[in-house]
């Protein structure tokens, strides 16, 4: 469990660690610089904590992969829950398909009040039932990634699956330069050499908050754009299926980071992006978008909302 400033939430998440119908054989919490009471929690309820400055959730997650001692390594952030059954359910696939290298699981979101909002399978149930895939006890098993499963690095989330540490270290761990998509880019290095199971039991509960959803979005939007071309970039590490849905994401991933920075007021940073994007896709949306980035600031701000506007009525 990777931690930084966790004390709202930490205690809950442990809990639902300590609660698993199968016990872990470690349990490591990485305080990353914490300035709150986030490691004095843990400590107390019995948890290993190891203190370092500030790294990352890369640098954090990594950190406890090298700390690791066994085969099997099972992440949890700090504000998400595990089912009773998460790991135990796990393990059953990973030990009927020894070949798989990754286990993810189906999910549900829920908010501040504790609504849920989001179901995982159901949400994107197109995109599953289109995946090649074969059965097995609790799941199924995906031997290759395909392109119609463009929703799959939504089951991807480090809270969601237990991974074989040896393959975490073969393709080099979380890539500390980036502060988003860390997650995608490692999973999909691991994907590029072997199968990986989906648990089709809801075994993990995601809490979306202030936090998690708002802080560093224009941060954000250019550390997913900085992943996305490293995979353009770097094919032989990936999946060809995810190459190819980065090349299609692309255009998409310009613009959004350019919205991100007309938002701060940046606008010749966004103009740059959103050249970029028109080269590879004439899109409404990003001549509105363009549109805005030289116009006074009065009429910018209605063409980005029709901006929005087109992007809610035919789609992002």
């Amino acid at each position: 469990m990777p931690a930084h400033n966790a004390a709202a939430f930490i205690r809950e998440a442990i809990d639902s660690v300590f609660a698993q119908t199968i016990s872990p054989a470690e349990f490591i919490v990485i305080d990353d610089g914490s300035t709150d009471g986030t490691p004095e929690i843990a400590e107390s309820m019995g948890v290993r904590v190891i203190r370092q400055a500030n790294a990352g959730l890369a640098g954090a997650r990594n950190r406890c992969v090298r700390e690791a001692s066994q085969p099997w390594v099972a992440f949890i952030d700090h504000d998400d829950l595990w089912e009773p059954e998460k790991l135990e359910r796990q393990f059953e696939i990973a030990a009927q398909n020894p070949e798989i290298a990754l286990v993810s699981c189906d999910f549900t979101v829920f908010d501040e009040q504790g609504t849920t909002i989001r179901n995982g399978r159901e949400t994107y149930c197109s995109d599953f039932e289109l995946q090649p895939k074969r059965k097995c006890a609790g799941g199924v098993v995906v031997d290759q990634l395909d392109e119609r499963f463009a929703s799959a690095h939504y089951f991807l989330v480090p809270s969601y699956v237990m991974v074989r540490r040896d393959h975490l270290l073969a393709v080099g761990l979380f890539d500390e330069s980036l502060e988003a998509a860390e997650d995608f880019d490692c999973f999909m290095r691991i994907l590029a050499g072997a199968p990986f199971a989906i648990a089709e039991k809801i075994l993990v509960r995601r809490r979306e908050h202030q936090n998690n959803v708002s802080s560093g979005q224009v941060n954000m939007t250019l550390h997913c754009l900085a992943a996305t071309y490293k995979v353009i970039e770097h094919p032989q590490l990936y999946p060809p299926a995810t190459v190819a849905l980065c090349k299609r994401w692309l255009p998409a991933n310009l613009r959004h980071a350019a919205a991100r920075q007309l938002s701060i007021g940046n606008k010749s940073e966004a103009r740059k992006l959103l050249r970029e994007s028109v080269k590879l896709e004439l899109s409404q949306r990003t001549l509105l978008a363009l549109g805005a980035s030289i116009t006074p600031k009065g009429i910018g701000k209605n063409l980005m909302t029709a901006r929005y506007f087109v992007s809610k009525r035919v789609g992002i």
